[in-house]
């Protein structure tokens, strides 16, 4: 039997995943800070990071073409790493796995890279996606609050996401691939679905749970 507060949490989950919500207001109420618009300052770096991306395009495409093995969805991992790079090779540029409350860098989670320069911070995600997958409706944005004391969000900043398009070469989606073209999207005015899922481990199931 639910209590009147279950109840209550229940129909206001149900009605929450109708109703898509501004991104920057989740990250307002996880964190505490704020997602501020890429303006400015933050255009100019952010002008850099582009301007770095492209001149190095092929090198990355070679780079995830001979380093990378292994399938489409775990592409993004290897392609934070090559990005690191080009952005640290940029003068004055510091980019790193963001820090939680002590100190430590952490790789899992949202976001996953801090770009630092002249007193500046932006927040970067990166995705890939495909020529076919480009227009799909799927889910491929996710983000899940966390205790503030491990949230990797903890500044006022702007939030990007740069999304890199690849190709497989290999055989059922698998390595080698190559990098087609990039994008940077500013995530300022994102909108996002709420999607609530109840879930059950196996204990749970097998032992709480009546056998008939």
């Amino acid at each position: 039997m639910h209590t009147k507060n279950q109840k209550e949490f229940i129909e206001d989950c149900i009605e929450a995943s109708k109703t898509a919500m501004n991104f920057k207001d989740i990250i307002k109420e996880a964190s505490g800070f704020d997602v501020l618009p890429v303006n400015g300052e933050y255009k100019d770096i952010v002008d850099k990071i582009k301007n770095c991306i492209k001149a190095n395009a092929r090198k990355l495409s070679k780079n995830v073409e001979l380093g990378y093995v292994g399938r489409s969805n775990e592409l993004g991992n290897y392609i934070d790493g090559q990005l690191m790079g080009l952005i640290q090779s940029i003068r004055g540029f510091k980019a790193s796995r963001p820090h939680i409350s002590s100190g430590k860098r952490q790789s899992s989670g949202y976001p996953d890279i801090v770009v630092e320069f002249n007193n500046k911070t932006i927040y970067a995600e990166t995705k890939t996606y495909q020529e076919k997958t480009k227009e799909s409706t799927l889910r491929t944005f996710y983000f899940k609050p966390t205790e503030k004391e491990k949230f990797k969000v903890n500044r006022s900043c702007p939030h990007i996401l740069i999304g890199f398009e690849v190709e497989s070469k290999g055989e059922k989606n698998r390595s080698p691939f190559i990098v087609k073209g990039f994008r940077i999207v500013d995530l300022y005015s994102l909108k996002v679905n709420f999607k609530p899922e109840f879930n059950a481990n196996n204990p749970m199931i097998y032992k709480d749970c009546k056998t008939i």
